[in-house]
């Protein structure tokens, strides 16, 4: 059965919330950069309509004035399995993300605010910022060996410092936080980054939803790396969300706000 027709930018749109998973419609006219925010709500009812995405939006008053949330919707896994290239892992994932928590849906959007930002940086000309997302980890691509560990960011600053982000929700079992910090020190040590994308081994920057994670995945990080004999080259920093959102992304803004 074939899905219902829709325009180039509604396949834009689409595009975005694969990529992104959740976002408000005032985040996706920034991305696409355009003034007229009834058109946006248009394509975006149309697509709800025509089941590509789903929609998260209260009548409560006070939540009433909030922007709704999109996901991914049935029509939108068959665009993507006929029409990208995609990562059979990712897709599964955001097949559940009807089911996501409210800090996972928090922690997403956070993301998408960062690549704004990043966005603007490069427009200013301050820096250059590349960002690449879970969705762009496939099989073809130069990051073929992260595919399994779905990073919510990899970037790349003025074509040569590079950090990861992952996101730590407080949904999260204990053991399953203490699972992605040592995912990541054992890449470390396996050399694929350094062979693949031939560059340094990345700084990896764990955004912690509440200041109990924070405190956990740290302790966690340093019996981890006492482990395997605390590596010098190895960077893992940790910082709250809220920190995140004030201060931004870059490395050495956490470092200068005193958030590692």
């Amino acid at each position: 059965m074939k899905i219902p027709k829709i325009t180039n930018k509604q396949i834009e749109i689409l595009k975005l919330i694969y990529r992104f998973r959740f976002l408000s419609s005032t985040q996706i006219q920034q991305f696409l950069n355009h003034k007229d925010k009834m058109r946006i709500n248009l394509w975006l009812k149309d697509l709800h309509n025509k089941q590509y995405i789903n929609r998260i939006y209260s009548n409560k008053i006070g939540d009433n004035i909030k922007p709704a949330i999109y996901y991914s919707g049935e029509n939108l896994f068959k665009y993507v399995r006929d029409n990208l290239e995609f990562g059979e892992k990712y897709l599964k994932n955001i097949y559940r993300d009807h089911q996501r928590s409210e800090g996972f849906i928090d922690g997403q959007m956070l993301v998408v605010d960062i690549c704004l930002s990043l966005i603007s940086i490069n427009n200013k000309g301050e820096d250059k910022y590349e960002f690449m997302t879970a969705a762009d980890v496939t099989s073809s691509s130069n990051y073929f060996f992260m595919e399994s560990l779905s990073p919510q960011l990899i970037l790349t600053k003025n074509e040569d410092k590079q950090y990861i982000l992952v996101l730590l929700d407080s949904n999260m079992p204990k053991y399953m936080v203490k699972k992605k910090i040592k995912n990541y020190i054992e890449l470390f040590y396996e050399n694929a980054w350094e062979e693949n994308v031939g560059k340094q081994f990345p700084t990896v920057l764990f955004a912690c939803e509440t200041k109990a994670l924070l405190i956990f995945s740290k302790k966690t990080a340093r019996y981890l790396l006492a482990d395997y004999q605390n590596p010098e080259d190895l960077e893992l920093w940790f910082g709250l969300n809220e920190d995140v959102e004030e201060y931004g992304i870059d490395a050495e803004v956490w470092e200068d706000a005193k958030i590692v």
